[in-house]
């Protein structure tokens, strides 16, 4: 969880832009349940990288369009995490993919 945390302190200022421009998030069906652990399981993780995200950009919990995506790619990225060794290669690239995105946001 520490190079989630790390990750978030370091998104590009052009991330904002990024995100703007994503209209929806979704996870995909067969990882629902997965992201319901997420959500129970591991709530004080996916808080605390959220809290990152907040000091990161200034913001205050999801009151801006675009933090919504940051929140909604930091989720995937940690059931990337958690989910390890239960999840195929590509699921976990597909789970991080947006992070991905928008770290190298330019």
């Amino acid at each position: 969880m520490q190079q989630l945390l790390e990750e978030a302190g370091r998104l590009p200022d052009a991330a904002v832009r990024f995100a703007r421009g994503i209209s929806q998030v979704w996870t995909p069906g067969h990882l629902v349940p997965l992201r319901g652990r997420v959500r129970t399981d591991h709530r004080s993780d996916l808080l605390a990288v959220h809290e990152a995200i907040n000091q990161r950009f200034g913001t205050t919990g999801a009151t801006s369009d675009y933090v919504n995506v940051f929140y909604a790619a930091s989720e995937m990225a940690v059931m990337a995490e958690v989910g390890g060794h239960e999840l195929s290669g590509e699921d976990k690239r597909l789970l991080r993919r947006l992070w991905e995105d928008l770290l190298a946001a330019t």
